[in-house]
């Protein structure tokens, strides 16, 4: 599939492209079930989305399983589901379900969007789901495929929905989506003092995910009067470039995606990116010299013999 994602595995290593043609580790990372329970819920025609959003990271979870090491992997499924199920609600609000942008021709090859498109066919919508955020992680993410280039190839002004999780700790992510404050006596929610105080010990730290008798709703709204939105979920408007640059960055785009899949041999490993800034699927059977494999735990994205 020719996108907006085949690009950008292959600008951090063109063996990663190639192999991405083909395969995919069959356990996924945590952070990338949340990406896709989400996609399910802003494009879900269910009643409820963000329960339809959990759901599909249980699924997931039981079907592909985990790429983590150690034990805990139901727990961390459940905080990701409770995850799924909130950011989904809060993103897509009341909206009805959001839809993907028409495939895009480019010469003989189709251009399959990763992104959203609005109701009015006059904007992008794009989720960004980040540990945290910095001037530099937004200009990356500005300049990147999945922003410049999917603005490029449709022409069209883009709304980044930023997602600030927190850092992850043991798999859990350690934020206001994800825990909160019990008070002593009444067990009333908080998240944040508007001081940035902490809490004092008598106070008990919970999991959204352990607390059956607080609503997602009444999350929300505690999120909203403890004043932590703005900081943990914000939107960035991204204007199209202007049709010079578009075209050049479009034949840019053909040119590698062409390499991509006139590649009939296996580019050599990059070893400083393999691990970082996140493990790439994969590392560990690139430092093997295996090429992926059912054997190896690998699914096919693609018939043998198609890009």
């Amino acid at each position: 599939m020719f996108s907006a994602d085949l690009l950008a595995a292959c600008d951090r290593c063109p063996r990663a492209g190639f192999h991405s043609r083909n395969w995919e580790f069959s356990r996924l990372h945590p952070t990338e079930i949340l990406r896709r329970a989400v996609d399910v819920g802003l494009t879900s025609d269910e009643d409820d989305p963000g329960q339809a959003a959990g759901d599909h990271v249980m699924t997931l979870a039981a079907e592909r399983g985990l790429d983590i090491e150690g034990s805990g992997v139901y727990p961390i499924a459940l905080h990701n589901a409770a995850l799924a199920d909130l950011l989904t609600t809060m993103i897509r609000a009341l909206e009805p379900p959001w839809a993907r942008p028409a495939d895009k021709t480019m010469g003989t090859l189709t251009w399959v969007s990763s992104a959203f498109l609005a109701p009015s066919g006059l904007r992008l919508h794009r989720v960004l789901l980040v540990d945290r955020w910095s001037d530099e992680r937004a200009k990356a993410e500005r300049l990147g495929w999945r922003c410049l280039g999917e603005q490029s190839v449709y022409e069209l002004p883009m709304t980044v929905h930023v997602v600030v999780l927190g850092q992850r700790r043991n798999g859990k992510h350690v934020g206001p989506f994800t825990q909160g404050y019990l008070h002593p006596r009444s067990r009333t929610l908080r998240i944040r003092k508007k001081t940035g105080e902490g809490f004092s010990k008598e106070w008990t730290k919970c999991w959204r995910e352990e607390q059956d008798t607080i609503s997602r709703d009444k999350w929300i709204d505690q999120m909203h009067a403890d004043g932590v939105m703005e900081d943990s979920i914000f939107e960035i408007n991204c204007d199209p470039p202007a049709a010079k640059l578009a075209s050049e960055i479009r034949l840019l785009a053909e040119r590698k995606l062409r390499q991509i899949q006139e590649a009939t041999k296996i580019p050599d490993m990059n070893p400083g990116s393999c691990w970082w800034p996140t493990p790439c699927q994969f590392a560990w059977g690139c430092w093997e010299f295996q090429e992926p494999s059912e054997r190896l735990g690998f699914v096919r994205v693609s018939p043998p013999g198609l890009p």
